[in-house]
């Protein structure tokens, strides 16, 4: 394996760093410049506006995520800030001809696009082979493995998840209503608990093995 590449070396890049409040949207599909954006802080979501008016997530982009404009732009999806974010940006090298950048960043780029393909194939096999609770415990699963996960609540595993259960719903593809039922099931059944922005791993062995959860799948170190 390649030697991991902290993200705070970006910034030596002189890209240029800005912060976008809770709410606010980061990009749209109709951007003009093709940019690569580096999550230096906050959470972030990638959505798509279906014709009958749901939103559905495609992507919860973390701190060392990348948000591509140009990638965005196929999709046809917007970003929008779930927390306050903090982002340094780059011309894309991609879409733009004659623009150099170090060795480094072009394996950043490259290592980060390979996670996303990754995470999206998961993101299918969630939304067409498995049911509302495995979505949902998948979800989180995934969510806990990329920011990272610390130990207290009577020694379970836990992390600070600031997701309302409707953009929970949006990215499993299940109502409010559905996911607050969802969220008391696996309560009950001691394998999570979200309470008070903080998902608490009750059980996360039987939960992984439950959700057919690979965490290796969702590997933060840089190629």
């Amino acid at each position: 394996m390649a030697a991991q590449i902290p993200i705070e070396h970006i910034r030596n890049l002189g890209g240029v760093t800005r912060t976008f409040t809770a709410g606010s949207a980061i990009c749209g599909y109709d951007d003009e410049a093709p940019r690569l954006l580096f999550v230096l802080k906050g959470w972030a979501a990638c959505s798509k506006m279906l014709p009958n008016g749901t939103r559905f997530v495609t992507e919860f982009v973390l701190h060392g995520g990348m948000i591509s404009t140009t990638l965005t732009a196929l999709s046809r999806e917007t970003v929008r800030a779930v927390t306050n974010v903090t982002v340094v940006a780059f011309p894309d090298f991609t879409s733009l001809p004659k623009i150099e950048a170090p060795t480094f960043f072009y394996r950043i780029v490259i290592g980060e696009l390979m996670r996303h393909h990754a995470r999206m194939s998961e993101r299918l096999a969630n939304m067409g082979r498995r049911d509302a609770l495995e979505r949902t415990g998948h979800m989180l699963l995934e969510l806990g493995t990329r920011v990272g996960t610390s130990r207290d609540y009577d020694n379970c595993e836990y992390f600070d998840c600031p997701l309302t259960q409707a953009d929970i719903g949006d990215a499993v593809g299940l109502s409010t209503v559905h996911i607050n039922r969802v969220l008391r099931d696996m309560r009950e059944a001691h394998l999570l608990l979200f309470r008070n922005g903080i998902v608490v791993f009750l059980d996360r062995a039987r939960l992984a093995d439950l959700v057919d959860f690979d965490e290796t799948c969702f590997d933060t170190t840089i190629i």
